[in-house]
């Protein structure tokens, strides 16, 4: 039987901080400007409760943590569901921008571009990075198949948070950025690692 404090104090805290991130960022994105401090405020939060969680309990904080932020969004969408309007204005034919209203560019290369930062290379940066959170965890002490998991565990995750990012900032050069600084940091880990061994 696994005996989990269910009054842990910073499971508490930690799902508070969950329920509070979800809040924080639903209102940034109510926000007619988009406000990088707002939604970094509402980012930090979560991940602090995670951290909190996992103090406590280990992954069961880290399952109460994200529960308590899960419910809390599903009632913001609820809420924001029951008190929408119908809209007057008629839907477009097209489905999430797959295809130009009329007269409008196609932007083939573009598109196809996009397809390949996000899809092909921000897999091979999350791969690298996996790779390279693995060499870290053997090097910090973890056993090999620990290493294994967490790199396993880490890559999906990576690559999600990287089509995240890739997607929220549609300029090129940040895009480059987003996938450059994490492969260099990853390839330089691994390097570094390689050489001492």
């Amino acid at each position: 039987m696994i005996d989990v404090p269910l009054c842990n104090g910073l499971i508490g805290i930690g799902a508070l901080c969950g329920g509070g991130a979800v809040l924080s960022l639903r209102l940034a994105w109510g926000l007619p400007m988009r406000s990088a401090r707002r939604n970094g405020m509402g980012w930090g939060l979560l991940l602090a409760g995670l951290g909190l969680g996992a103090t406590g309990a280990g992954a069961w904080g880290v399952a109460a943590v994200t529960i308590t932020a899960t419910a809390t969004a599903f009632l913001c969408l609820a809420y924001a569901g029951l008190r929408a309007r119908p809209g007057k204005a008629v839907a477009s034919n097209r489905r999430a921008h797959m295809l130009p209203e009329q007269r409008e560019p196609l932007r083939i290369g573009g598109r196809l571009l996009s397809f390949v930062l996000i899809v092909p290379l921000a897999m091979l940066v999350a791969l690298l990075a996996g790779l390279a959170l693995r060499a870290g965890a053997v090097r910090l002490g973890a056993g090999e198949a620990d290493g294994n998991i967490l790199s396993l565990f880490g890559m999906p995750l990576i690559w999600a948070l990287l089509v995240g990012a890739l997607l929220l900032w549609p300029r090129r050069r940040r895009q480059w950025a987003v996938l450059g600084v994490p492969a260099l940091l990853s390839a330089l880990m691994l390097f570094l690692d390689r050489a001492v061994a």
